[in-house]
């Protein structure tokens, strides 16, 4: 079984960590940037429209997003840009992604291009999207 299933409805679970993400990220959806709080009021629009028959999509843990970048995968983003998520996400979307790591007024974005995070302004606008997931990442299994 592959690690990363296009479930046909517009999410891509990750059987590895269990965890669900949205196929397209809140640029794709909307045509627009959007800072955090936007970011979360996306995640509640997402719950209440139920889409994909859940109702409980979030802006991502700083650790759920790191599951999804390996520089050994290889897309592009809305500039034709590489980005290191898996080629079962649409393409065209952010190269970066919001979580919900906040300090004061700054929040961590995480970069699908370099796999790093760094502190922004959590009300800044762009170029900045959320890539939504729900559920609860298993834990790593341990060799042998």
């Amino acid at each position: 079984m592959s690690r990363f299933v296009d479930n046909q409805n517009g999410t891509v679970t990750d059987n590895e960590t269990g965890l669900t993400w949205l196929k397209k990220d809140s640029r794709q959806f909307t045509g627009k940037w959007m800072d955090l709080e936007k970011s979360k009021k996306f995640a509640e629009e997402q719950n209440q429209a139920q889409f994909g028959g859940f109702d409980d999509w979030r802006v991502p843990k700083l650790e759920d997003v790191k599951t999804v970048f390996d520089r050994s995968f290889r897309s592009y983003d809305f500039g034709n840009n590489e980005i290191h998520i898996p080629e079962v996400f649409e393409k065209g979307g952010a190269d970066c992604t919001w979580t919900d790591t906040v300090n004061g007024d700054r929040a961590m974005l995480f970069s699908l291009v370099k796999g790093r995070s760094s502190w922004i302004n959590r009300l800044g606008e762009g170029p900045f999207a959320v890539r939504l997931v729900r559920g609860t990442r298993k834990p790593k299994e341990q060799p042998g």
